[in-house]
């Protein structure tokens, strides 16, 4: 059941909201108490049924409204907390605090949970996205770039140019990025942002994809060919993840989520999609292609990926 207290837009109470009354602002406070509510941040709370139901980005999400709605003057959002907002995805966990611009000869400092980047930017770069002043997604992404892991910032780019996951207001091209950098002149971390941008490929299909093909590369192997075309028997064609064709190898990402959620089970059950997957795999390997799989868990260590891929036949080459 929605409470009616909460603002329905945001799902959030601000005790120093329109209308709300001092008996209202007690009661969500003892509601912490109770355990019946949770405390965003000073004077602004949530149910706690509601928050239980939100992912990782919409509890970040509610962070960022809850420093909106207590700051003095409305902040410019940036960095991490930009791409939430325009739903690009990083690599790791959404962050602790909330990314803000400020002009470098500003006093605003970083505290109570809300980091501030004192750096020159323009205000050309940045818009209104459902009343909040963000940055642009491209600027947000070579803000990325610039500060983030190597990691953090392909998995952003990649997603952003890639025309069938990002949605228009986010989609860019590789040369946009790099042609901006350039007129930003001689920012902090722009070699580190170039070579992010470089290395992003339009075709990668999500993140643990993109942190794949970080790895790959820096674990010295070679580079691979993203999403070839394969006739699938039945009909119609099969895409893989990876592929090394001089090594009749083919590299396949399977996180949790591909046997799980819905928009990848497209009605079928998960024993269907496991069936479905082995199949697939044997027709592959009926073309004469090796199959080597791994997952989010060979990602953390690294030494079982690089075991996994030298056992299939792969060579590191630097």
């Amino acid at each position: 059941m929605t409470d009616d207290r909460l603002d329905p837009r945001t799902g959030l109470f601000l005790v120093k909201g329109i209308g709300v009354s001092d008996t209202d602002a007690r009661m969500f406070r003892r509601s912490v108490d109770h355990g019946q509510g949770t405390r965003l941040r000073r004077g602004v709370f949530t149910t706690a049924d509601r928050w239980a139901g939100l992912t990782a980005r919409d509890r970040y999400l509610d962070h960022i409204r809850a420093v909106i709605a207590t700051r003095r003057h409305d902040p410019v959002v940036s960095h991490q907390s930009a791409a939430a907002l325009w739903g690009i995805p990083l690599g790791g966990a959404w962050p602790g605090d909330v990314h803000v611009l400020a002009v470098p000869a500003t006093r605003v400092r970083s505290k109570n949970g809300v980091f501030v980047h004192r750096t020159a930017f323009d205000w050309d770069d940045v818009v209104e996205l459902d009343g909040v002043l963000v940055t642009s997604p491209a600027r947000t992404l070579l803000d990325l770039a610039r500060t983030t892991t190597f990691g953090d910032a392909v998995v952003a780019i990649d997603h952003a140019i890639n025309p069938r996951r990002a949605t228009p207001e986010v989609l860019v091209y590789a040369d946009e990025l790099s042609e901006l950098l350039a007129r930003c002149g001689s920012l902090r971390g722009s070699t580190k942002a170039q070579r992010a941008i470089d290395f992003a490929r339009p075709d990668a299909d999500n993140p643990g994809e993109s942190l794949s093909r970080v790895a790959i590369f820096e674990l010295g192997f070679p580079d691979p060919e993203l999403q070839c075309r394969h006739p699938n028997p039945r009909g119609g064609w099969y895409f893989t993840d990876f592929e090394w064709r001089r090594f009749r190898l083919i590299g396949e990402f399977d996180g949790r989520g591909k046997y799980l959620k819905e928009e990848f089970l497209r009605g079928r059950t998960p024993g269907d999609a496991v069936y479905d997957e082995k199949v697939r795999e044997d027709h592959l390997r009926a073309e004469g292609f090796r199959v080597v799989r791994w997952g989010p868990a060979e990602l953390a260590d690294r030494g079982a990926l690089s075991r996994r891929l030298i056992e299939a036949g792969l060579p590191a080459i630097r």
